[in-house]
């Protein structure tokens, strides 16, 4: 009997009796020889509503261990304790031996102290019973403000490598961006902010703010994450000018870009109206023929309509009240 009192002793001192807690126990204490000497040891510094309902930040000891790293993307998983000593803070609301709970869980961000860099935990791995090890992913630099309070998120692939471009009747445009992702932390602001077909406003890596169009939200994905997915927005940067500042700026738009057309091409032109003021074709290469076939006065603007008559190539000056207009460019096709 004293020999089996001595087992259980034993295996009670690696983990327990059964085989799973004694395995357990084994890959927690590996964990803590890493956080010692691994090449991948960090420390991670966490916010923290303690039991006065105060924000604290801890700091802990963790791995971080490489998983996936693109150009859109910079994922890495994270290690470390249920509950361990606090380096900055290592007596305050200690459990056992010192040690204090980690307030580690899906939607939360971190900081990764010995880069500088932030980071959002996105999916634990919910079968592993020694330690917390979830999937992390760097989030923006800037974050999101959301009823005066500010959200870090991760963001993958707001940039294409491919652009599909249409052309029709000598117009061209492409198709929008509907690739980016976005995890944030979920809760009832996030939830009421990002609705589908909501414009959003997200900070480009200067922390400017774009438009942004949602186009679909999985608040189901995993724990406390929210996985928004967004495309481009068109966005009009004049549409709040009043009419005379967008006057002024389309005339100087004209006047410093030449129009580039092709041999045999029909052109049309628009500027301002103003009374008794004629079109002239001014400065034209020889041998050129430019033949006016309308000019027409709509919304107090006058478009005129130009014909290239032959195949020869050069340039001319559009003139409206003897002012110069535009410098048109004919190409070869």
């Amino acid at each position: 009997m004293k020999a089996l009192n001595n087992m259980r002793k034993r295996l009670n001192y690696n983990g327990g009796i059964p085989q799973q807690s004694r395995m357990i126990d084994d890959k927690l204490r590996s964990l803590k020889k890493a956080l010692l000497y691994s090449y991948q040891a960090g420390t991670m510094i966490i916010d923290n509503i303690n039991e006065n309902n105060e924000l604290e930040t801890l700091e802990f000891r963790c791995l971080m261990n490489p998983d996936k790293r693109t150009f859109d993307t910079d994922k890495m998983m994270l290690s470390v304790p249920f509950e361990d000593v606090c380096l900055n803070k290592p007596q305050k609301g200690k459990t056992v031996e010192g040690y204090i709970t980690v307030p580690a869980k899906c939607g939360k961000t971190f900081i990764w102290k010995e880069t500088n860099t932030r980071w959002i935990i996105t999916l634990q791995y919910i079968e592993e019973l020694a330690y917390f090890r979830a999937d992390v992913r760097k989030c923006f630099d800037f974050p999101i403000e959301i009823n005066d309070k500010s959200y870090y998120f991760a963001s993958i692939g707001e940039n294409e490598s491919i652009l599909e471009w249409n052309r029709k009747n000598r117009e061209e445009w492409n198709k929008l961006n509907y690739t980016r992702t976005l995890y944030i932390e979920r809760n009832e602001e996030t939830l009421d902010y990002f609705k589908r077909f909501q414009i959003v406003k997200l900070p480009d890596i200067q922390g400017n703010l774009e438009s942004w169009e949602v186009q679909a939200v999985s608040p189901n994905a995993v724990d406390n994450i929210l996985v928004v997915h967004v495309k481009e927005y068109f966005e009009n940067k004049f549409e709040d000018l009043s009419n005379h500042i967008q006057e002024n700026i389309q005339e100087c738009h004209e006047l410093d870009e030449d129009l580039v057309c092709y041999v045999y091409d029909s052109i049309c032109y628009s500027t301002l109206y103003e009374p008794e003021a004629v079109w002239e074709i001014k400065n034209k290469t020889d041998g050129l023929k430019v033949e006016i076939k309308d000019a027409l006065i709509q919304d107090e603007r006058t478009t005129i309509s130009l014909q290239l008559m032959n195949g020869k190539t050069g340039s001319f000056d559009l003139f409206y009240n003897n002012k110069p207009v535009k410098h048109v460019v004919v190409k070869s096709l």
